[in-house]
């Protein structure tokens, strides 16, 4: 059997041959049809090329691209929104935390371990109890390895806080280290580290 996109790629490509050319359609040889199939299945495996990691390279899977892109755009919106669930739902379970104190010193922890866990939802209930909004505007992403099951990246992100609905501030740009896994066709986070540029109006803490 053949599988439905490859008979749709078939029929569009064969309709591309047959257009504007001269054909018996009651003297088509199988061997007619076996080169046409034949092409389009050359086609389909020059869409799983692999990525040579240089900017500007196009042969890598879109798909991926943009699956992994999503991952990172919700984990601002997720945090921002105070929802401790979903943003979890976007790590591996075993992922990595590193971050750094006022010190200099690096923090390590498991993003869904208890203790993190009821970190983050304190951090969570005392920036809605103080009235601030924050905002993670994510800006640059390069790519620096990308595979059928594993991505690596920085990303530059920006992070606003809206003091009770009127002042906004810059608290500080953050330069995160991300690595990626994917785990039965989804991407989930494996590895984030979180470098400052300036200390956070509320510290990171262990």
């Amino acid at each position: 059997m053949i599988p439905r996109k490859l008979f749709i790629a078939f029929t569009i490509f064969l309709a591309s041959l047959l257009h504007g050319q001269q054909f018996d359609l009651n003297n088509i040889k199988i061997d007619d049809v076996k080169n046409v199939l034949q092409g389009v299945l050359g086609k389909s495996e020059k869409n799983n090329p692999k990525w040579s990691g240089s900017p500007g390279d196009p042969n890598f899977k879109i798909a991926d691209r943009i699956a992994i892109k999503d991952v990172i755009d919700a984990y601002g919106i997720y945090w921002d929104t105070n929802d401790l669930d979903n943003y979890l739902s976007l790590f591996t379970d075993d992922a990595v935390g590193i971050s750094y104190n006022y010190k200099g010193e690096k923090i390590t922890d498991r993003i869904k371990d208890k203790r993190k866990i009821l970190k983050s939802k304190e951090r969570m209930d005392y920036f809605e109890s103080h009235g601030f909004q924050r905002r993670h505007m994510m800006c640059n992403s390069l790519i620096l390895e990308l595979n059928e099951r594993f991505a690596h990246l920085k990303q530059y992100m920006i992070l606003l806080n809206t003091n009770k609905n009127s002042k906004v501030e810059i608290v500080t740009p953050i330069f995160y280290d991300f690595k990626l896994k994917k785990t039965d066709g989804i991407w989930k986070i494996s590895y984030r580290e979180i470098n400052l540029d300036a200390p956070l109006d509320l510290e990171l803490m262990p």
